[in-house]
């Protein structure tokens, strides 16, 4: 998810190539469109961040939709890789689409340019109803200054991994963990994070544990040099430096099937992992919140995808009914269930989906438990292109011997010359 940002000095045949092939893809987004016998309908355009399959859903629930609506929905999937560029591309080229959905923290970058609706000021009570169904800290994730610019089409969110047949109680606080890391390596076994590892993601749920973070509440100052975030940076290093943590990539599957790393700190997508590549340990392994830090919090990292409207839609109404049908419970039910069998990940970002899924108890559990207690990315515009800040001090202390105090010192420098450009 390493982006770049504004589109600076796109020369006007550079651009017209990169248009002719966007309007080629997306196709017409225009509001009226002939159906036989002269009747009217609406049709919009949709990119999707994702898989083929994950938009075949979505064109299978547009048709659906389109029953009573009378709305028709082309949905296109885009890689990540592509999404940041093609978006810029697209808002400079006057032919976005009507919805996209986007890096959480994509939708204030987008909207600081003028390019999206901000959903609270065009549906302010819809908004308010939305809002509370929402685990707090994917809400907080995408409320930029006051904005709102998507709602959350989707979660991802850090848990524990374990081999209960070698751990049979997993850790819940810091103290517990490292007491268990030590006797784990005295059997040269150990544990891994298989996504965050040696970066600001891996390192953020400590920072959180530890009372810290890396902004003010109002983001105006950076606080990421505090005693507690250097309590966690110090804490986070030496799970590598003294407990053994590998530094280089090893697949939690790999690490849990061997049963060399019985524990493991990942993303929710895991389960799917173990269960399709790790069939042999069915039965031996399971999930649990963080530990909890000095805080008296097990906050973890949440992530996923948000949805919003572009500003040149000449739909914006359609748009919206299509985006709340999305966010229906009954309609993330469907969603979750179609990613398991097409092996996607999908996790519902609305507590009201949670009450009707399908998921085996013990994981719905630890999911929604850690839900409640997890942050996402900070409401920073052009937080992904600044994130080399934090993941330069975190690898200088890891790899280097560094010192947490004076990294992070430097770390709040480039932050805070990124926050006075804006």
């Amino acid at each position: 998810m390493d982006i770049g940002y504004r589109v600076k000095g796109i020369g006007l045949w550079v651009l017209g190539i990169f248009i002719s092939g966007l309007i080629a893809g997306c196709g017409d987004n225009t509001a009226a469109t002939e159906r036989a016998g002269g009747k009217k309908e609406t049709e919009i355009v949709m990119w999707l961040i994702g898989s083929e399959g994950e938009a075949m859903t979505i064109r299978e629930l547009a048709r659906e939709f389109y029953k009573t609506t009378n709305i028709k929905v082309a949905c296109e999937a885009i890689s990540w890789g592509d999404a940041h560029s093609k978006y810029l591309t697209s808002i400079a080229g006057g032919v976005a689409p009507d919805i996209g959905t986007l890096g959480l923290t994509w939708g204030s970058e987008f909207g600081e340019l003028g390019a999206m609706v901000d959903l609270r000021q065009a549906y302010p009570d819809e908004v308010r109803d939305i809002e509370r169904s929402v685990f707090s800290g994917l809400w907080n994730s995408i409320e930029y200054k006051g904005k709102i610019y998507g709602i959350p089409f989707d979660m991802t969110e850090y848990v524990l991994y374990y081999r209960n047949d070698i751990v049979p109680d997993p850790p819940k606080t810091w103290d517990e963990l490292t007491a268990l890391l030590t006797e784990l390596n005295k059997s040269s076994k150990g544990m891994i994070f298989d996504w965050g590892s040696m970066s600001w993601i891996g390192y953020s749920p400590f920072l959180w544990q530890a009372g810290g973070d890396y902004y003010n509440k109002d983001y105006t100052n950076v606080i990421i040099d505090s005693e507690a975030a250097v309590t966690a940076l110090k804490f986070f290093a030496g799970l590598y430096t003294k407990y053994n943590v590998p530094k280089t990539k090893i697949p939690l599957e790999q690490g849990m099937r061997t049963g060399d790393f019985p524990i493991a700190i990942s993303g929710n997508w895991k389960i799917d992992g173990l269960r399709l590549s790790a069939p042999e340990i069915a039965g031996k392994w399971a999930i649990s919140t963080l530990p909890k830090g000095p805080s008296g919090k097990m906050t973890a990292f949440i992530g996923g995808r948000m949805m919003g409207i572009f500003s040149q839609s000449n739909n914006k109404q359609a748009a919206w009914e299509f985006i709340k049908f999305l966010f229906k419970p009954e309609t993330q039910e469907r969603l979750y269930e179609a990613a398991l069998t097409k092996q996607d990940t999908y996790l519902p970002p609305s507590l009201k989906s949670w009450d009707i899924l399908k998921m085996e108890p013990q994981f719905k559990k630890v999911l929604v438990a850690q839900a409640k207690d997890s942050k996402g990315p900070p409401s920073v515009a052009d937080w992904d292109a600044n994130t080399k800040f934090v993941d330069e001090a975190i690898q200088k202390v890891i790899l280097l011997n560094a010192d947490p105090k004076k990294e992070l010192e430097t770390a709040k420098e480039g932050l805070t010359r990124a926050l006075k450009k804006r």
